[in-house]
């Protein structure tokens, strides 16, 4: 008998608010394995007690035994159904967010997960991180970021209170990381996710946009601020947490946004992930400072910082 689970989507994000269903099949002590949909979901040897990862492109539920059981969190009607934000889905399940998504899913799947008490992964603590503040800027998704301009402002707020910052990112893949990267702002390197989590979990506090960090921050318990567009679909309600959202969107950004499908089925072309979603559209807002985002002031997020880091000392 073993246990084969796919995560909600194909994103980093994605597996990390999907830790606690393969955490409580692991917990059973039958051997579970994780279906990982893209590259950015490779990392299974880093999930205690996880039997392995399978590549999506290289699983076949076919071959699997009567005693198997293939739990796909994408398949149920909670997913399926519906795009997460749009109208449709609101009228059907107001007020939901993905961590009541993943409770309905497990409940009819019959996983016993608890969203309620994150379990972290295992990290090893970076040297000079303890009091630093994280900067997570860079997202697959142009539209979800915040501009380098207001970034530098929040540092130089933080820095007249005495708070050191670090960015993490990659400039090659991030327009706001590389900019912030050319500034004056320190940089640490994480080649690796394993890097990642252990800088990430070091840290005193994380700032970052809706990207697989940020969930990463969340789920290991570091006090974060999380920077979110109209749409707080991924926003996790935990006392270590808050969320700032900006004001609504351009019309024309969410008429472009519900014309995907940002829940559909992977499909592959030999072993390359043929569908991004993100990647796929920038604002429709020409003028930055215009830009939903920018509405997110560098003052709300400074004075959100360290309501946040006195609270929890």
């Amino acid at each position: 008998m073993a246990y084969y689970l796919a995560p909600i989507a194909n994103g980093l994000g994605d597996l990390i608010v999907s830790l606690p269903a393969l955490q409580a099949l692991i917990a059973t002590g039958e051997p579970t394995f994780l279906i990982m949909r893209s590259p950015r979901q490779e990392w299974a040897e880093l999930i205690t007690g996880l039997a392995g990862g399978i590549r999506e492109c290289d699983f076949d539920a076919n071959t699997l035994t009567e005693n198997d059981t293939y739990f796909n969190l994408r398949a149920h009607p909670l997913q399926a159904d519906y795009i997460w934000g749009s109208k449709e889905f609101e009228t059907k399940y107001p007020g939901f967010r993905i961590n009541d998504v993943l409770k309905g899913v497990c409940k009819d799947y019959g996983i016993h997960a608890d969203f309620d008490n994150l379990t972290p992964l295992h990290f090893s603590q970076r040297d000079g991180l303890k009091n630093k503040i994280v900067f997570v800027p860079g997202s697959g998704g142009i539209v979800k970021c915040w501009p380098a301009k207001q970034w530098l402002e929040l540092a130089s707020r933080l820095s007249k209170q005495g708070h050191q910052v670090v960015v993490v990112g990659k400039p090659e893949q991030s327009e706001i990381v590389g900019q912030l990267v050319d500034s004056e702002l320190d940089y640490v390197e994480t080649p690796t996710f394993r890097d990642a989590i252990d800088v990430i979990s070091s840290a005193a506090c994380v700032v970052a946009v809706d990207t697989g960090l940020m969930h990463l921050a969340v789920n290991q318990g570091v006090p974060t601020i999380g920077l979110f567009r109209y749409n707080i679909m991924f926003s996790r309600d935990y006392r270590h947490v808050r969320t700032l959202v900006a004001r609504m969107c351009d019309a024309a950004c969410v008429e472009q946004e519900y014309s995907e499908v940002p829940n559909k089925m992977l499909e592959y072309a030999g072993e390359v992930v043929s569908y991004e979603y993100w990647g796929t559209w920038r604002c429709a807002v020409a003028d930055e400072q215009e830009r939903c985002m920018t509405s997110i002031s560098p003052e709300v997020v400074h004075n959100s910082v360290l309501d946040l880091i006195r609270e929890l000392v």
